[in-house]
């Protein structure tokens, strides 16, 4: 039900009709709150209505089950206890006490042929290490090559397991809402409570009910203080080998299809973005409401476009112009649309005016590194630049692109505008060498554009110059394309490596070709892509016609 109210309040919240207020002359933390009004009267009048029914075949459908269950046999109801309780705890409820809660106590204390107390039976020799048969999921991430999250989980979740608990792992790994572990999760307790009963059955060994043995007692200690027999020992951890082989392929097919743990965190930030930026304008229009009363109409376009939508990174390829090859990528964002189309980064003139780039850029810096991790995986080892403003670098940015890609070595490389080193120039020239010392390398991006300086050429430290596409001349125009030859080659000669962008047609290649450049990048060549067809390209060709 409180998902049901969640969904339907998400989307009567997109209807204009039911929308009190749209001026802007309030903050936009406020708005969006009054507005919710009459979805929540709606959703509250719905759910009132609805619950009654819902409680009805609720309570039909538990009658039905009490009577299916009173009609079963001894194993049977051992079975029906273990799969009820098992899917509650897949589903994210605690499914023992939950079903104590709901069956009536002969339905959860009842004795087994031949005489088994069903309590100690379920905690001795059937949910080995707690719900589940976790010492089998334990095992198994041991014995699978780069499954690093399902290993540290499972470190995390040994001393548990010694006393039989098992919401660590259920929840962590998870186990929670995952298809891939849900047919172990039922098949390993399952295999546990019928090798143990027919062990039982057929005296292979046999338990005391005069013994209470808590459900917390190690495996093999539990045993022993049950049966006092080595055989049964012998048996759990037998039973502890197959739950592992059970789990293994599942487990191997869950760490292949599943994201790591930054990757999920990025998969929140996508869909986040506009609600940290709308929390960050909160806090502005606060301060400067009257200065930023004309701007909100603005934002509140971007937050809500974000808010629809989901941030994320493209790569558009660098051709190296002498091989043909490949020679790395440019991340650039874009906002992907419900309807799966994808826009270019309109907004990002609006968030520089108030100031909130560095959601951007930590989304960015984020993704990239998720994004570098999936290239490694495919055997991949690009270089890729991506864009920083200037603000968030001068302000600390600088220490989370060192924290994020150090590791890959001259792999990454920081593009700074110009504009950085005319704002302070000792400190960029202090952060460029830090990085650089770091490993990552920086680049000049949209060289050219504004007032640029010549003088500072001589001066900066950086390893690449990017000649923006404005400066790319008309054929016709030969005074422009002299200068673009002659700026090329001064930065060759003051030992730069050239990026022309936008390059698009075949009368701009030839003019850059011309001018020796080392890299090229456009449309031309390629458009920006997702990072999976990066990775398929690089794994087809790394070679175009140039």
């Amino acid at each position: 039900m409180p998902i049901f109210c969640c969904y339907l309040l998400h989307q009567l919240s997109k209807l204009d009709f039911l929308k009190i207020v749209n001026v802007s002359s309030i903050s936009l933390f406020l708005r969006k709150h009054i507005n919710l009004i009459f979805p929540y009267l709606v959703v509250t009048s719905v759910t009132l209505f609805v619950f009654p029914y819902i409680n009805h075949v609720g309570i039909w459908l538990y009658d039905n089950l009490l009577h299916v269950h009173f009609e079963l046999t001894g194993l049977g109801k051992l079975y029906f206890q273990l799969i009820s309780t098992h899917l509650l705890w897949f589903f994210g409820v605690h499914g023992d006490n939950t079903f104590h809660i709901l069956a009536p106590l002969e339905l959860s204390h009842y004795v087994l042929e031949p005489d088994i107390v069903i309590y100690q039976f379920f905690t001795s020799f059937v949910l080995l290490g707690g719900t589940g048969c976790v010492w089998g999921i334990i095992i198994a991430s041991f014995f699978i090559k780069e499954a690093h999250h399902e290993q540290h989980i499972a470190k995390l979740s040994l001393p548990l397991a010694v006393f039989n608990i098992s919401e660590v792992m259920i929840y962590a790994l998870p186990i929670v809402f995952n298809p891939f572990i849900l047919i172990p999760f039922l098949l390993a307790p399952a295999l546990n409570a019928i090798v143990s009963y027919l062990c039982i059955y057929f005296d292979v060994f046999s338990m005391s009910n005069e013994v209470n043995v808590p459900w917390f007692t190690p495996i093999f200690i539990n045993a022993w203080m049950l049966t006092e027999s080595y055989i049964a020992v012998l048996i759990q951890g037998i039973l502890v080998l197959l739950n592992a082989a059970i789990y293994y392929p599942f487990l191997k097919a869950c760490q292949k299809n599943s994201m790591p743990g930054k990757a999920l965190e990025m998969l929140v930030k996508r869909y986040s973005a506009g609600r940290e930026i709308e929390s960050k304008a909160e806090s502005i229009f606060a301060v400067h409401h009257g200065e930023f009363q004309l701007e909100h109409d603005c934002l509140k376009q971007v937050t809500d476009a974000l808010n629809r939508g989901a941030l994320v990174l493209h790569y558009q390829p660098k051709i190296n112009l002498q091989s043909g090859e490949i020679d790395g990528f440019e991340a650039l964002i874009r906002l992907r649309l419900p309807n799966g189309h994808v826009e270019g980064p309109w907004f990002l003139n609006t968030l520089a005016r108030h100031n909130l780039l560095e959601v951007i850029d930590n989304f960015v810096i984020d993704q990239l590194e998720v994004d570098l991790e999936s290239f490694k995986k495919a055997g991949a080892v690009p270089k890729i630049s991506f864009n920083m403003s200037p603000d968030n670098l001068l302000n600390g940015g600088y220490k989370r692109v060192i924290k994020a890609f150090s590791k890959y070595q001259n792999q990454v490389e920081v593009e700074l505008l110009e504009s950085v080193y005319i704002e302070d120039f000792k400190s960029t020239i202090g952060i460029v060498e830090l990085l650089k010392s770091n490993h990552i390398n920086c680049a000049m991006d949209d060289f050219g554009t504004g007032y640029s300086c010549l003088s500072v050429l001589s001066k900066l430290n950086i390893d690449t110059i990017k000649l923006d596409r404005s400066l790319l001349p008309d054929p016709s125009n030969t005074k422009s394309k002299t200068l673009y030859l002659h700026l090329a080659q001064l930065c060759k000669q003051l030992g730069f490596k050239t990026v022309a962008e936008g390059v698009e047609t075949t009368e701009q290649e030839l003019i850059v070709k011309q001018a020796n450049i080392d890299l090229v990048q456009g449309f031309l060549y390629y458009q920006a892509m997702p990072v999976e067809e990066a990775i398929k390209l690089l794994g087809n060709t790394q070679k175009v016609v140039v």
